[in-house]
């Protein structure tokens, strides 16, 4: 395999496909996931935002289902962010 140095100028020097992708779209759909179901909880049961999502007593796991929608939702903003950064430079 000869070594060209005009064509690595002209195309760059080869990438490797991204390894956070996937997660980074996991991140993305289950955080919206979790967060449309806190809407439709609160849109049906908006008495059930104040409640505990568990039954256990000590932090983190006695977050409020409205803090839980909160978290989501920044969960699936970045995820959304770090996909479509990702994306863009696949396109390059």
């Amino acid at each position: 395999m000869k070594c060209n140095i005009l064509e690595y100028m002209r195309h760059g020097l080869p990438r490797k496909a991204p390894t956070y992708r996937p997660f980074a779209l996991t991140m993305f759909v289950f955080g919206l996931l979790v967060w449309l179901y806190v809407v439709a909880i609160q849109i049906a049961h908006p008495e059930w935002l104040p409640e505990q999502s568990s039954h256990v007593a000590f932090p983190p796991l006695d977050w409020r289902l409205d803090e839980v929608g909160i978290i989501a939702f920044d969960v699936s903003a970045f995820g959304f962010f770090i996909w479509q950064l990702e994306e863009s430079d696949m396109k390059r």
